[in-house]
């Protein structure tokens, strides 16, 4: 906010200047201010891209780790089968599913949250 309001005083100051100030060097002033928190604005904006994909990618080793401890819970406690299933075939056909979906969710979200 405090950039886009940098960004706004100056839009302003330009506006609200007199044609007689309007000199080159009073112009390119502003533009380079304008420039200088454009810049800062884009530094800020990868360094916060760059921490959710991290959170991203942090979130779905979380769901392997999950994924992987509910088969491991399954075994353990002696989890009762049907006939012709395995613990593989439950998570392949219960749980793989949701887990590509939340991820697909997550990425969506990212690019959503970067394209905004």
């Amino acid at each position: 906010m405090k950039l886009f309001n940098i960004r706004m005083q100056l839009m302003q100051e330009l506006e609200n200047s007199r044609p007689t100030i309007l000199t080159k060097d009073f112009v390119q002033n502003i533009s380079n201010r304008f420039n200088d928190a454009t810049d800062e604005s884009s530094i800020i904006v990868e360094a916060l891209t760059e921490k959710l994909v991290k959170d991203m990618e942090n979130t779905n080793e979380d769901i392997g780790i999950a994924e992987y401890d509910l088969k491991d819970f399954l075994i353990k406690n002696d989890a009762q089968l049907e006939e012709g299933q395995t613990f593989d075939s439950i998570m392949e056909k219960r749980v793989q599913p949701t887990i590509e979906r939340r991820m697909l969710e997550s990425k969506t979200l990212l690019n959503n949250s970067i394209g905004y």
